[in-house]
């Protein structure tokens, strides 16, 4: 009986650790730059040049179901010739993002900035922990 005992109280501290873990993010995650029908990437030399410092920004993005609660975020990161990071901005996957914000560096500054736009997700296992998901780059024009 007290094998039996022991063994229950075993198989539910494992069944415990099992649901504690971490999600598994087997399916691929994807993110890509949602282009508005004008300014749709072409070969042509008279393509709008787009997006521009102050145009509003969408993604599209696919991941698995079962991160849907942890609220997948998207993170935005502009740098300048130099290198420099001169806006950056985090927020829903679903949100317009504003290039360059109301205010940041590359507001003051102008110019043509090198985009990075990461999906993620953040998990709580101890400790906060940030999940990359996909990534995708663009090049942001001055206004």
């Amino acid at each position: 009986m007290k094998r039996t005992l022991l063994g229950v109280a075993f198989a539910i501290v494992l069944g415990t650790v099992a649901i504690g873990a971490e999600p598994r993010t087997d399916a691929l995650a994807t993110i890509n730059l949602n282009y508005p029908s004008y300014a749709a990437p072409t070969t042509s030399t008279t393509a709008a040049v787009w997006p521009r410092l102050g145009d509003y920004v969408t993604f599209n993005a696919t991941y698995p179901k079962n991160l849907e609660h942890y609220g997948v975020r998207i993170e935005v990161r502009c740098y300048n010739q130099n290198g420099t990071l001169v806006y950056g901005e985090a927020g829903p996957w679903n949100q317009p993002f504003l290039l360059g914000g109301a205010m940041s560096t590359w507001f003051l500054t102008n110019g043509d900035a090198h985009c990075v736009a990461d999906l993620y997700y953040w998990s709580y296992q101890g400790s906060q922990k940030w999940n990359f998901l996909a990534e995708t780059q663009f090049q942001a024009y001055a206004k």
